[in-house]
């Protein structure tokens, strides 16, 4: 025979301190503000620590239809650029009550197995790098609330979009060299289909060519340390 569970539930914690389980859901949700007075809110919190009774996090999101959980879909942790896109997310969601699953591709770009049975029944939203953006097709993440990083503003309808001010890095390094009177330059691109990488090409030779006697070659390299000396 099974031993019954001991865990403390939400009528134990309305029946010591006092109140409805309507109450407690209100208090232990953080909605109890107009609702119940300060003194109830506290005296459930009381109890709810007293007896160690944590709220049934699964059971609160199916009922909800919702899992405050976010896909990170990420080139890789491999860069410190990335590492820092995904400790700033997970802590800006954790402000918010969210966790954040990180999805790198593991080849660096392009798609990725998908790691959801079904993405769409497990997540609430997608955060993707525009270099793992193939990704998203593998995933169904473009079904869901989607914000694009490093990614051309315009194109993906619906989404919302972060970028660097990529236009204006690029004119600051351009002026800097060409005011330390630099004017043939190599420009060592990237070999990845990527908004942010056209957007630096395309200002550095705006920029430099708009000056009298000057020339810009870009090379383009796969993106290893390796393929970056060869080029």
């Amino acid at each position: 025979m099974a031993r019954e569970s001991t865990r403390p539930t939400s009528r134990d914690v309305a029946r010591a301190a006092g109140v409805s389980q309507a109450a407690v859901s209100l208090v232990l949700g953080d909605k109890w503000r107009g609702r119940v007075s300060e003194a109830t809110a506290e005296r459930v919190r009381q109890a709810a620590r007293a007896l160690g009774y944590r709220p049934n996090l699964a059971a609160r999101n199916l009922r909800l239809g919702r899992t405050r959980t976010v896909l990170l879909v990420v080139p890789a942790l491999t860069t410190e650029f990335f590492a820092g896109v995904y400790t700033g997310a997970a802590r800006v969601a954790a402000e918010h009550g969210f966790g954040v699953v990180l999805y790198p591709s593991p080849e660096g770009v392009g798609p990725a197995r998908n790691p959801f049975a079904s993405a769409q029944a497990a997540l609430d939203g997608v955060i993707a790098s525009s270099m793992a953006a193939d990704a998203l097709a593998a995933i169904r993440g473009d079904e869901l609330p989607l914000v694009m990083l490093d990614s051309d503003p315009g194109g993906r309808p619906g989404a919302a979009t972060v970028n660097l001010d990529i236009a204006d890095g690029m004119r600051r390094i351009a002026d800097h060299l060409l005011g330390l009177g630099h004017r043939r330059f190599l420009h060592l691109a990237a070999d990845v289909a990527s908004w942010t990488f056209e957007m630096r090409a395309r200002e550095l030779a705006a920029r430099v060519g708009a000056v009298p006697g000057t020339s810009v070659r870009t090379v383009r390299s796969p993106l290893s340390l390796e393929d970056a000396r060869a080029a």
